[in-house]
């Protein structure tokens, strides 16, 4: 089925769709690192005894709040401008979606009711372990809520075992309610957690990770631009835990699982490997560094990005978002997390080189800028060649063709008949209107951190002591 606009509302929905849910993306990601920097700071309190990381634990459980209260009350506009825009894809999709978003809602009430518990009992609780247990709790509710989440975002790019794609329409001449023509459902009832098989793991990890490296990027920006201006010896300590911390998950992310997900686009959806890759070109070619990189030699012939019909092919565009941004910054992120975390852990020993105090100074400064810079971007490119990569199709399978042509792609159109409620019309003024609140409530969520941060309580201060993590 060709996926052609109606009423010129298809573009404009997918414009509004995309930036209100990058942007909840967005503030779901800050409110995943900073919990995590506060139960990692309270956990260094608790062994240390050292002020700085009890202030530190207590400021980001508040701000970890903001962005859980503004984010909750975004998520709930994206909902409901999904279920609104996208109406037919709570019609053929709900019995297979069903499973993840319901253990979501128990993962999202533990945040709600654990995260204030967390937040409004510091000093209250004398036991600083089970507080900060308590925050673990709350900690775990944010995180299963994106882990299942992220679930049903990778069922759209990669078909789960026992998820069939029926077209009503085909088969019997009949629809949805005149709606949609196709109905997903499981061959077995018992397949529903196949929701969670190992590919939809791939994806699902490789998100998380990106959420905390974006947060703890910026996070390390803020506290670098500070101690290069004073010195002073907590802003290192902190810095100590956050780079290290952000090189490790990077080299992870690229080397670990982006090679996996890499190996399952390579496995189940030749189309969107021609698109990521840059194969622009039709029918078989051999491509020598994608025949490397996928098996070791330099003579596999891929089909080009051109072999498919252009209404199925995803945009060209995605080429760029996954090599130039996600890929390329991402190999610039950990250049930049790297060297200065090897400075930082081991002064002592480069600081003896005039040409790597040098080296650092030009990493210190640069990486002010450039370490939110990259892994934003990265980020974006990431987020957008998955969305991008899935496009015009949903559940995505792709089957060998008997006859020698490129292999089959199927999946649920986003168009009419499809995706699409046929009789929607989304006009460009409302589609301005949406776009302007979707900008803003991440915008607000900021300024509330900046407010707070500008008229912090004064917690007790103590002297600082050297301790070395």
């Amino acid at each position: 089925m060709v996926d052609q606009p109606i009423l010129g509302a298809p573009t404009d929905v997918r414009v509004v769709t995309a930036v209100g849910v990058l942007a909840h993306l967005a503030m779901a990601s800050s409110f995943l690192g900073t919990i995590l920097l506060a139960v990692v700071a309270e956990y260094l309190y608790i062994r240390s005894h050292n002020q700085f990381w009890y202030n530190t634990a207590r400021t980001f459980s508040v701000i970890s709040t903001i962005f859980f209260g503004v984010g909750a009350a975004f998520g709930t506009l994206v909902e409901f401008g999904l279920v609104t825009l996208w109406s037919n894809f709570i019609s053929l999709i709900g019995e297979a979606i069903v499973l993840p978003f319901y253990l979501e809602l128990f993962a999202f009430l533990t945040e709600v009711i654990i995260l204030p518990l967390y937040v409004f009992t510091w000093n209250k609780i004398k036991n600083q372990v089970l507080h900060w247990i308590i925050g673990i709790a709350a900690a775990f509710g944010g995180y299963y809520s994106a882990y299942n989440i992220l679930a049903v975002m990778a069922s759209l790019s990669m078909r789960p075992p026992g998820l069939e794609v029926i077209n009503l329409y085909q088969a019997t001449g009949q629809n949805v309610v005149g709606l949609t023509d196709y109905v997903v459902k499981w061959a077995s009832p018992a397949d529903a957690w196949n929701m969670f098989w190992w590919g939809a793991n791939v994806f699902i990890f490789h998100g998380i990770l990106a959420a905390v490296i974006l947060t703890w990027s910026i996070i390390a920006a803020i506290y670098l631009y500070f101690y290069i201006r004073d010195k002073k010896p907590e802003r290192l300590m902190m810095l100590k835990i956050l780079v290290p911390t952000m090189a490790i998950l990077t080299a992870i992310q690229g080397f670990v699982l982006g090679h996996l997900q890499g190996e399952l686009v390579l496995q189940d959806d030749p189309l969107k490997l021609a698109a990521l890759e840059g194969m622009f070109w039709s029918g078989l070619k051999v491509d020598p560094l994608t025949s490397f990189l996928a098996y070791g030699t330099f003579n596999h012939a891929f089909w080009g990005y051109f072999s498919w019909p252009a209404y199925e092919r995803p945009p060209a565009f995605v080429f760029i978002f996954y090599w130039v941004f996600m890929v390329i910054f991402g190999i610039l992120l950990g250049i930049w997390s790297g060297a200065l975390s090897l400075w930082y852990l081991f002064p002592g020993f480069f600081g003896s080189f005039s040409w790597a105090r040098a080296l650092a100074n030009f990493f210190e400064r640069s990486g002010v800028y450039l370490m939110p810079f990259f892994a934003a971007f990265a980020s974006i490119g990431g987020a957008v060649s998955a969305e991008s990569g899935r496009y015009p199709f949903i559940l995505v399978q792709a089957d060998p063709n008997p006859n020698g042509s490129p292999p089959i792609i199927t999946g649920v159109p986003v168009g009419p008949g499809g995706l699409l409620n046929p009789t929607l019309y989304f006009p460009v003024w409302l589609a301005v209107l949406v776009l302007i609140v979707e900008i803003a409530m991440p915008s607000l969520a900021v300024f509330m951190v900046y407010l707070y941060l500008r008229r912090a309580p004064k917690y007790v201060e103590t002297e600082v002591k050297a301790v070395e993590y």
